[in-house]
């Protein structure tokens, strides 16, 4: 066998005789992510759902091509994001969260949101390293979108046969999506034993390079 040709034992050989290397490794690599833990705190995420849905009884579909009819109809289910995101919700979740004792401007809330639609479902779902903050927000911006949304309604910014049904109320978030400890941790384990392992095989290499050019 040549001696540039990858041989896996002599690979596994060369991690073994540095073990030391790649246990420093892995530790200094769960410190870290220890560490980055506590300069990063936890994200939680809540969730507050709405069930959407067409009134196809009141539908005007007669005499509309297939196309255009699911084009107005998810025109005027996307309504309900529209509820959610406008001028008039934002601003009185922002002070209904300050009567209740958080302080939140319109850019804190549009940088922690997402809406998300699964079918006849919408997600509505705000992050904070706080969960019961995370629960408070989720649920005042939910009740307050879906009074917009009977406002838009009643007003005709919304066709009457969309059937806007009440939120179902954010729960408080057990497990946090970003920055959990252990995750981190583990992370920075693996990483630490990946980098241990082409330290030592780099180390292992060193002499025997030095060795060849003074021969050469």
């Amino acid at each position: 066998m040549s001696s540039d040709e990858f041989s896996p034992q002599a690979y596994f050989l060369r991690v073994l005789q540095y073990w030391w290397v790649v246990l420093i490794a892995t530790l200094l690599g769960g410190a870290f992510g220890y560490l980055f833990f506590h300069l990063h705190p936890p994200v939680y995420e809540a969730t507050a759902e709405y069930f959407v849905t067409l009134d196809l009884n009141s539908f005007p579909h007669l005499g509309m091509r297939e196309d255009l009819i699911q084009y107005n109809e998810d025109m005027a289910l996307n309504t309900t994001e529209g509820a959610l995101l406008a001028t008039q919700t934002i601003n009185q979740v922002v002070s209904q969260a300050k009567d209740a004792g958080y302080l939140f401007t319109v850019r804190d809330l549009l940088k922690n949101y997402t809406i998300e639609r699964k079918h006849d479902i919408w997600e509505l779902r705000f992050r904070n390293p706080n969960p019961a903050v995370a629960q408070a927000i989720a649920n005042i911006w939910a009740l307050a979108g879906y009074q917009e949304m009977l406002k838009w309604q009643a007003t005709g910014l919304a066709p009457g046969y969309v059937i806007f049904q009440a939120p179902t109320p954010a729960s408080l978030p057990e497990q946090p999506i970003l920055y959990g400890r252990n995750n981190l941790m583990l992370a920075g384990v693996l990483i630490g034993f990946i980098i241990g392992i082409f330290i030592s095989v780099w180390v292992s290499r060193v002499p025997k390079t030095a060795t060849r050019m003074a021969a050469e």
